[in-house]
């Protein structure tokens, strides 16, 4: 495999390649989601593909990873949910380019993201059975908290979630 480079989204170029992405990561996510908690979680794909715009604000950020071929190797995306406050969406390393530290390098350049937007914290949800995410958010300094304002986790579905946040340096 090439090496990668993690990049803003072109959303105008690349609009079905991330959403095909992140439908991508909905389904493996719900997946994972029914075999540890034996639960069906709401998705639509049409949502997915439709809310991608929200990332193309000067408020928000979507970042790709990409290989030399222009294959979409990962993604993570940015949102503001209040002044000064960010939360992290939709982080995902495709299963192929696992294992490689791209989710670092994703997490990363999301910190970074989060500053030029002048974030003084970032927030991000993540199901508890993401524990390879959750010790990656830990690394990185995010501390565990109660389910925030804003939050797309319906109230019925918050206790399969573990909610995160840290100060953002420069923010």
């Amino acid at each position: 495999m090439s090496p990668l480079l993690v990049r803003p989204a072109d959303l105008a170029a690349e609009a079905d390649a991330v959403g095909d992405l992140m439908v991508e990561y909905m389904t493996w996510a719900t997946g994972q989601f029914k075999a540890a908690f034996g639960l069906e979680a709401p998705t639509d794909p049409a949502q997915m593909r439709d809310g991608l715009a929200a990332y193309g604000t000067k408020s928000s950020a979507l970042l790709v990873a990409v290989d030399a071929s222009g294959e979409l190797a990962g993604a993570g995306a940015l949102r503001t949910l209040a002044p000064g406050i960010v939360e992290l969406k939709r982080m995902y390393v495709r299963p192929a380019w696992r294992g490689r530290h791209l989710g670092s390098q994703l997490l990363d350049r999301l910190l970074d993201q989060a500053a030029q937007l002048g974030a003084s914290t970032i927030r991000l949800d993540t199901a508890r059975f993401m524990q390879d995410a959750q010790g990656l958010y830990r690394s990185r300094g995010f501390v565990e908290r109660d389910p925030y304002q804003g939050t797309e986790i319906p109230p019925d579905f918050q206790r399969y979630w573990a909610f995160f946040e840290r100060p953002v340096a420069g923010g």
